[in-house]
């Protein structure tokens, strides 16, 4: 059943369905979400589902916050998607200095977009933190965020500073009017995300302010967040998307075959058909797979959060293919849906038309392609990972 909390919140996602789903063409169409999907979203306190409750939010853990996005996304992918990256905020503020954390816990609107690819952007280090040049890459979510997280390499006198053989990476919070939207996303799939890149230039970032956007977890705190490595904790909530549109998709497609007679001799309608049948039979076990693989994952890296344990790349490279899984699974559900559905999942405005273009575009996020499996099979073999990122 889940705790009050996670209760609570589906409840509130569910208050919301009919005006997601109506908005969804809408926020397609505008490139982020509808301002009044945007509102909603603030008055139902889902953005801050996963601050503690002492802190006004509604203290979720990371596997519960995974249901709440994928029962966002089964309405609108580019919805969930949103929700996820905003809501998982508080994951990358809670690193932050105390004094931040508190400035950005007391206010309800300050959500932070935003990228932690380091590889567009330089933090040059100055007195009392960094000055901060370069791009964040695909910041989803950034229309309604007041705030950016841009990773970077550190440099000094211009070169790059080096620790253990590796090169210095720092994330930094900044007010988002500091950085000037270069309309980039321009995509087949999950346009409603707004994720165009963002450009900054002589940004001062106080030290309080920036983190470490791959620590590796400390297990010796009291805040089990901080002890599951960030970057793990940040793909679950995305991979939802994908279970989430997979849900969607089978949905739509059960009420769109009670009502169509295919063309042909045949003039019984779509839902007495054995290919459908067949084609919802196996959508469905392919749903439930996705979403079970990826619960699994979650619950899997929270315990050992909660445990207190340390994170192996074992255990990393497992809930990274939990995630991978998840989506790629989903996929092959929405795309029997799509196929069944003939001409209607190809009509402009189609629901399955947009549940089969976003699937396949979230696909290709670097945290859930397939190629992170190249990764986790070096690591399932004994070998090194060969990337830093899992």
């Amino acid at each position: 059943m889940g705790s009050p909390a996670l209760q609570a919140a589906l409840t509130r996602v569910d208050e919301l369905a009919p005006l997601v789903r109506a908005a969804a063409a809408e926020s397609e169409g505008l490139g982020r979400l509808a301002p009044t999907v945007v509102d909603e979203l603030h008055r139902a306190d889902l953005f801050r589902m996963l601050l503690p409750a002492e802190r006004g939010g509604g203290g979720l853990t990371i596997p519960e916050s995974v249901e709440v996005v994928e029962r966002v996304a089964a309405l609108d992918a580019s919805t969930g998607w949103t929700l996820a990256i905003l809501a998982y905020g508080p994951l990358m503020m809670r690193r932050l200095a105390p004094d931040a954390y508190d400035a950005l816990c007391a206010d309800p609107t300050a959500l932070v977009a935003g990228s932690l690819n380091p590889a567009t952007a330089r933090a040059e280090r100055a007195e009392g933190g960094y000055v901060f040049n370069g791009t964040a890459t695909y910041a989803s979510g950034s229309a309604h965020a007041r705030w950016l997280a841009a990773g970077a390499v550190v440099t000094e006198h211009g070169e790059f500073v080096i620790r253990d053989g590796a090169p210095q990476i720092r994330a930094g919070v900044m007010p988002i009017d500091q950085a000037r939207c270069l309309n980039t996303w321009n995509v087949a799939g999950m346009r409603a995300t707004g994720s165009s890149h963002y450009e900054f230039h002589d940004v001062p970032v106080a030290d309080g302010w920036t983190f470490n956007p791959f620590d590796a977890g400390d297990v010796h705190t009291d805040d089990v967040f901080l002890r599951i490595p960030l970057i793990d904790q940040l793909g679950g909530g995305l991979a939802a998307a994908a279970t989430g549109a997979a849900r969607n998709a089978i949905d739509r497609f059960v009420e769109l075959a009670a009502a169509k007679v295919p063309v042909g001799a045949d003039r019984s309608l779509l839902v007495e058909r054995g290919n459908a049948h067949r084609a919802v039979g196996e959508a469905e076990g392919l749903y439930r797979a996705s979403r079970a693989t990826l619960l699994d994952g979650a619950d899997s890296a929270w315990r050992r959060g909660v445990a207190g344990l340390p994170f192996t790349v074992a255990d990393l490279a497992s809930y990274r293919v939990s995630m991978v899984a998840a989506v790629r699974i989903a996929a092959q559900a929405v795309d029997l849906m799509h196929d069944v559905a003939g001409m209607d999942a190809v009509l402009s405005g189609s629901v399955l038309g947009r549940c089969w273009r976003d699937v396949h575009t979230l696909s290709q996020h670097v945290l859930l392609a397939p190629h992170r499996y190249n990764i986790a099979g070096r690591v399932f073999l004994g070998l090194d990972p060969g990337e830093p990122v899992i």
